[in-house]
């Protein structure tokens, strides 16, 4: 199995650029869509040395005809996701398959107004793109076992690592884990344990660490599923389980300051550099 040749991307900001990129770094065609022209330009940037394999277009239709595979990366709106999808389901190939990048929206709501539900999947990118290299490919009700298989092959020749998420659930599996995590780590803050610093500090240089050379799963195998079982029995009931965010959220919002201090432009740009520098260093361990 190749990689699609056709490959049509709506939407062009921070997730679609980067999209298109790892599509056209691979040799395929891809048309990059969006509305405004000044979108386009922003986005030629993040294309690097890929615009050669880039068609940027203000045109929809331009974009989407013929194309072999859609990936829809626009506003998280229902109706204007299905409005988009039934229009990529008239224009592009007959055999294409339709997927949304939507982090927060069920599948079914999307799918209403498609004909072929059976070739339509979520294909959950992480931002950025070109550097994360964890995808979830997630099936609706009528998504067909076939689109998800060869949503996942795709993703492994360009790659990336696929999850298969077998059952359209809010927030997946990677936004599920983030915030049971983030849940916690509030919580640990809110009861004065440690501060937010500390938090950053266990997951850079502890658990993070850990996990970028082995999963979770695999730390309790290597750790001895004995003693696994025995700190689960003790913690599991001491764990957070509140359902209403922590009111440090609001409070940083309200604030204006980030919930570490300094969240100005110029440190917002400070931990983007860092953050890609680690990737690429991990990507290129593996």
């Amino acid at each position: 199995m190749g990689l699609p040749q056709a490959v049509a991307v709506v939407g062009a900001g921070t997730m679609g650029a980067g999209i298109a990129r790892v599509f056209a770094d691979a040799g395929a065609s891809v048309r990059l869509c969006a509305r405004r022209e000044s979108s386009l330009e922003a986005a030629r940037a993040r294309l690097g040395g890929g615009l050669t394999h880039v068609r940027l277009t203000t045109s929809a239709e331009e974009g989407l005809q013929g194309a072999e595979l859609v990936i829809e990366t626009i506003t998280e709106e229902v109706e204007a996701k299905r409005a988009l999808l039934a229009q990529a389901e008239e224009l592009a190939l007959p055999e294409a398959i339709l997927t949304t990048n939507t982090s927060s929206l069920r599948l079914a709501a999307l799918a209403d107004e498609l004909r072929n539900p059976q070739r339509f999947a979520g294909l959950h990118w992480f931002n950025p793109p070109e550097l994360v290299e964890l995808v979830e490919v997630v099936g609706g009700e009528d998504t067909a076992p076939e689109t998800l298989e060869t949503l996942a092959g795709w993703m492994k020749l360009l790659g990336k690592a696929p999850v298969v998420v077998r059952r359209d659930v809010p927030g997946f599996v990677a936004n599920r884990l983030q915030y049971a995590l983030l849940r916690e780590a509030y919580a640990l803050v809110d009861a004065g344990v440690c501060s937010f610093a500390d938090v950053d500090r266990a997951v850079t240089y502890g658990l993070g660490a850990r996990w970028a050379a082995i999963g979770p799963f695999e730390t309790m195998d290597l750790a001895g599923l004995e003693v696994h079982s025995a700190v689960a029995e003790n913690l599991w009931p001491e764990l957070a389980n509140t359902t209403e965010p922590s009111p440090a959220i609001a409070e940083a919002l309200e604030s204006g300051h980030g919930l570490r201090g300094d969240n100005s432009p110029e440190a917002r740009a400070a931990l983007r550099e860092r953050r890609d520098r680690v990737l690429r260093a991990l990507r290129d361990l593996r």
